[in-house]
């Protein structure tokens, strides 16, 4: 092994001769081995300030660049000797960024990010992805030991002008990732034990590059673009091989990794893009194939030995929980129910299948899972052991956050915070949240927000009045979001309780909306439209964390009306809840206001809103929607402006035959006869099939009555009921209009 003076004297040495005969390398063998001995020096000497200057390692990347362009113009020689060269320079420069650090990083990306380099490179690179030269020729090796060096320097990125140079070289691999070459080598590859240099390049490295590229919104049409030339060849590949992954090697799980990777990643950065049909299916065929993998692997005997399962799975299940990032593709996976098989992942010795198992439960489970009395104890169980296997390892604490993240999400279901408090997690939840020594917002903030959903089980509750001295000091926190909990916790363990037995208040507001931040488009609409009709409204437009929980009841106290605005996100929020129960338990007046395709209002906001006439701005169009509330609002005689729906009504002169009705006098109609359960079956007719509709029911009364009532619900699982009493006294009404026709 050589010293650090040894090594510097054979630089020194080189140097000479190199100058000796005028700037050149003649002599190949005394290279070769200046190079061998590199190669087998000790790895810290390259990064020692004196030797990582060294004017030997512009030469040589300089010489590299020449045979680099041989080698693309197809004339660098077959000597043994060069091709050897040709191939160690680059892994020269890959062991010198093996360990990059502030003080070579800058030293190293000059040398090695050189524009005439990358250049040359880049031209390689389209040569490839337009016709596959190189892919066997097996000095592409050096190639792919220039890009391993270059990938690892990518990893640390600071100056974004240099990065900059670097774009094209992205693009490029992406073309190659795209090419015909890629897919026929990656299915030649899964049949084979070892790859060739091309496979090794085109599959490993060009994915490996994507893979730990640090990615964001400026790649996404890149993506996309591999999405679109993989996808479907690889989930079609993936269903005819799937049911023998046995049969696969660790190698083939390694290029799977990265396949996956690359193909879920653009769902990271367009969470908010719905996928057309065609990417739908595919993804839905990849969720099945990967599910179809892990119940059988599930099921094998002694797995924790099994490597080629471990490692599959630690695949598939970051993959699994990715495609849960888009909505269509979460109820997609919500809808295989597959509860049972995540928990028993999360049950694997395995930190990454254990995390990512947690991820996707805290994301799939749905009410109707956590109902399920075996679910919600194996959960809590779960949640139990590992909450106190990793809070006091310092090595665990990524896993310990994330934990408290998922927890977080499924303590909302009542079944698994009962199971957790008969477990006696309190005190461990109530250490996490107090003790001093956990990060306030890694630890502290999600602690206190499960305790303040705890709040709501009566067990739990009583017992947490016993931990307030405990709790009450972090109303101090110079942390918000720790702050802003407390306040709810200090609201629900001591202010409400004495509020609820309090008289109410004169109104000082018409109307208090209770709604989500992430509702606030459709939802400022609908506040500015009141507010355009001089209805007094509360709400807390900006969702400030100054704004207390006292503020809010004080709010809803002073309002005649409380608007809760309904969807997913709404059920989650548990300020949200907060508000809400605190409405029902006054008794207030509320009115649900559907926000969301799909919404489900399960669970404790069921509870609040049951048997609540809501108003659906999803089916219905955003006016009809409105003047619906405003209908509402009158009925409580709120003050609307002289041209409120009142005065219309008591002016509405409809068509004296039903066929000139049009579709707005429809509208009107529903409207002023209060049949707003049937606004969205009925509101998009006209009169002449309003006449024909009612000519059905009067010929068969009993089997319509069935029809339309399956009609709403089909719309919409959670509308509002259409009652026998409803459809009677409409088929009543609506036949003094058909009486007219038929007379005239």
């Amino acid at each position: 092994m050589e010293s650090l003076d040894q090594l510097t004297q054979s630089f020194d040495a080189i140097i000479t001769k190199y100058d000796e005969k005028s700037n050149s390398f003649t002599d190949l063998s005394s290279l070769k081995d200046f190079l061998q001995l590199i190669s087998h020096s000790n790895e810290k000497h390259l990064y020692e300030s004196d030797l990582l200057h060294h004017r030997l390692f512009v030469i040589l990347r300089d010489w590299y660049l020449k045979l680099l362009r041989h080698w693309r113009l197809d004339t660098l020689s077959n000597d043994e000797q060069l091709s050897f060269i040709f191939e160690m320079i680059p892994n020269l420069f890959i062991k010198m960024s093996n360990h990059i650090s502030e003080k070579n990083l800058s030293t190293l990306r000059e040398l090695i990010f050189h524009q005439p380099l990358i250049n040359e490179l880049n031209i390689c690179l389209e040569e490839i992805a337009s016709s596959g030269k190189y892919l066997q020729d097996s000095q592409i090796k050096s190639l792919d030991n220039i890009f391993r060096a270059i990938q690892r320097l990518q990893r640390h990125r600071s100056d974004t002008k240099v990065d900059a140079c670097l774009t094209r070289l992205f693009d490029n691999i992406v073309k190659c990732i795209c090419s015909p070459s890629f897919i026929d080598m990656f299915i030649h590859s899964t049949t084979q034990e070892n790859d060739g240099p091309g496979q090794k390049f085109l599959l490993h490295t060009c994915t490996d590059y994507i893979y730990s590229h640090p990615t964001d919104q400026q790649h996404k049409q890149s993506l996309i673009d591999i999405r679109r030339s993989l996808l479907q060849p690889f989930s079609q590949w993936l269903i005819q091989q799937s049911s023998s992954y046995q049969l696969w090697n660790l190698r083939m799980t390694v290029i799977l990794r990265q396949l996956c990777f690359i193909l879920t990643l653009s769902l990271q950065l367009n969470r908010s893009v719905d996928l057309d049909k065609d990417t739908f299916d595919q993804y839905c065929r990849l969720i099945d194939s990967f599910l179809n993998i892990l119940q059988s692997i599930i099921q094998t005997e002694n797995l924790i030995n099994n490597k080629i399962a471990l490692s599959l799975m630690g695949t598939l299940t970051p993959n699994l929980y990715t495609m849960t990032l888009s909505g269509q593709l979460e109820r997609y996976i919500k809808n295989k129910h597959i509860t049972s098989l995540v928990l028993k992942l999360a049950d694997i010795e395995n930190d990454e299948i254990q995390l990512n198992a947690f991820r996707i439960l805290s994301i799939i489970i749905t009410e109707q899972d956590a109902n399920n009395t075996s679910n919600a104890m194996n959960i809590a169980d779960l949640f139990m052991k590992f909450l106190s296997k990793v809070i006091d390892d310092q090595n665990q604490m990524l896993k310990f956050y994330n934990l408290l993240r998922c927890l977080k999400h499924l303590i909302q279901y009542d079944p698994i915070k009962d199971e957790l408090v008969k477990q006696n997690g309190i005190p461990l939840l109530v250490r996490c949240a107090t003790d001093i020594k956990f990060k306030p917002l890694q630890v502290q903030q999600p602690a206190l927000e499960i305790l303040l959903t705890l709040t709501f089980n009566e067990h739990a509750y009583r017992q947490l009045k016993q931990n307030l001295p405990q709790i009450k000091p972090l109303i101090s926190s110079p942390h918000q979001g720790v702050s802003r909990v407390v306040d709810g916790l200090l609201w629900r363990l001591e202010t409400q309780e004495k509020r609820l037995v309090s008289k109410g208040n004169t109104w000082k507001y018409d109307v208090m909306i209770s709604y989500s931040h992430s509702d606030k488009e459709l939802v400022y609409r609908i506040y500015d439209q009141l507010i355009k009709d001089d209805v007094r409204v509360w709400m807390d437009r900006d969702e400030t964390f100054g704004t207390t929980m006292i503020t809010k009841a004080d709010a809803i106290d002073q309002s005649n009306y409380i608007l809760i605005c309904v969807s997913d996100e709404y059920k989650e929020n548990l300020y949200c809840r907060c508000e809400a129960t605190y409405a029902a338990d006054r008794h207030c007046q509320i009115t649900p206001l559907i926000l969301t395709l799909n919404a489900h209002p399960d669970g404790w906001l069921s509870d609040v809103i049951r048997r609540k006439s809501y108003i659906d701005f999803v089916v219905l169009d955003f006016d009809l929607a409105y003047k619906t509330l405003r209908s509402e609002l009158c009925s409580v005689e709120i003050h609307l402006p002289k041209n409120d729906i009142r005065s219309v009504r008591a002016k509405t002169e409809y068509p004296e035959t039903i066929e000139q009705w049009t579709n707005e006098d429809v509208r009107e109609f529903l409207q002023e006869y209060q049949f707003d359960c049937l606004l969205p079956v009925i509101s998009p007719m006209n009169g002449c099939l309003l006449n024909d509709l009612f000519t059905m029911c009067r010929q068969n009364r009993e089997s319509m009555f069935h029809t339309i009532k399956n009609e709403i619900l089909a719309l919409n699982k959670h509308a509002q009921p259409l009652t026998l009493y409803i459809y009677l006294r409409f088929l009543n009404e609506i036949q003094k209009y058909v009486t007219k026709a038929v007379y005239y």
